[in-house]
């Protein structure tokens, strides 16, 4: 689990930094359009699609250990109990 965490954390600040580049570089060229502002904002892009595949896999993760815990519960679980797990609220007494 720290693996992929870790794994969300880097991507994330790597597409902070990418965002952050492309506005200093539009910021540098006095918003004109150059190769450094377009090589700047493919970086952004794949920064981005990283960003993208590693919220994915860490859903991958919450919905494996969702299921775990429903499969191994001997117990009723009602929905709201689960529900920690997307949005970190959880309800009892409905």
């Amino acid at each position: 689990m720290e693996k992929v965490v870790d794994c969300l954390e880097n991507a994330y600040q790597e597409f902070v930094d990418a965002a952050a580049a492309v506005l200093e570089t539009k910021a540098s060229s006095d918003c004109e359009r150059t190769a450094a502002t377009d090589t700047a904002l493919e970086n952004f892009k794949k920064k981005w699609e990283t960003f993208k595949a590693a919220c994915d896999q860490a859903q991958e993760l919450v919905d494996s250990v969702k299921q775990r815990i429903t499969a191994n519960t001997t117990f009723p679980v009602n929905e709201d109990m689960i529900d920690i797990f997307d949005h970190s609220i959880v309800d009892f007494d409905d």
